[in-house]
């Protein structure tokens, strides 16, 4: 999935109710704040792999909200 795919996914959900997920990295503690961390981290360094562990735990985060 695409960054700009996962952002609109991400951004239809109502963050808040995942305030203190466990993920394998560790525990959410503010939604909002880590979707928007990691987005903002991702966008500013397109291409640079050193950054991919943030889109995996964006991801991760996604798919624990889906089930």
């Amino acid at each position: 999935m695409k960054l700009h795919e996962l952002k609109e996914k991400l951004n239809d959900l109502e963050l808040k109710q995942y305030d203190g997920m466990q993920l394998d990295s560790g525990t959410i503690l503010d939604a909002e704040k880590f979707v928007q961390n990691h987005i903002s981290f991702l966008e500013a360094n397109a291409g640079n792999i050193t950054f991919l562990c943030y889109y995996d735990r964006l991801l991760e985060f996604y798919e624990k909200t889906q089930k």
